[in-house]
């Protein structure tokens, strides 16, 4: 759809670490990566808390593009049904409660889920911030170490 953004997240959880990788792509209705990001946090969660976290971590990318109108994507079909469906129990209701507030604030229209071929970008990315020290925050020129990630990325990304 014309003027709509697909912001896709992913984490990459080894339980041994003490850190985990968060990964951000935004792309516009074309489907072209307008921004990016990875970032390393310090912390120990399970999967699925370190994926609620990936979505909460994305809203830093989407304030500074100053975006309107977009969506958020994830392979993680627990999360996304827990963000539409929230139980008031479950252990990340304090997060998703969190998402739901900066969703409203920031002008989300729709939390989707994706294939993990159309994710693979944003699990790379989230990989990468395991590997790396530090955040990385690409805005429309994108290093070149990412284009073969990105043209893949666009092949399954339906935009």
């Amino acid at each position: 759809m014309v003027g709509s953004i697909k912001v896709n997240v992913d984490a990459s959880v080894y339980t041994s670490l003490d850190f985990f990788g968060v990964g951000v792509i935004i792309r516009n209705h074309y489907g072209v990566a307008i921004a990016a990001a990875s970032k390393r946090l310090l912390d120990r969660f399970a999967p699925h808390l370190a994926e609620c976290m990936a979505i909460k971590v994305r809203s830093e990318l989407v304030k500074e593009c100053n975006l309107k109108k977009w969506s958020i994507e994830s392979d993680a079909v627990n999360i996304i049904n827990t963000i539409t469906n929230s139980a008031p129990l479950a252990p990340e209701a304090h997060i998703i409660e969190d998402i739901k507030e900066e969703m409203l604030m920031t002008f989300c229209s729709s939390v989707n889920h994706c294939s993990r071929s159309a994710n693979k970008f944003a699990h790379s990315l989230a990989q990468f911030a395991i590997n790396s020290k530090g955040i990385f925050v690409w805005k429309e020129i994108m290093p070149i170490f990412l284009g073969p990630l990105i043209y893949n990325d666009y092949l399954f990304c339906n935009c």
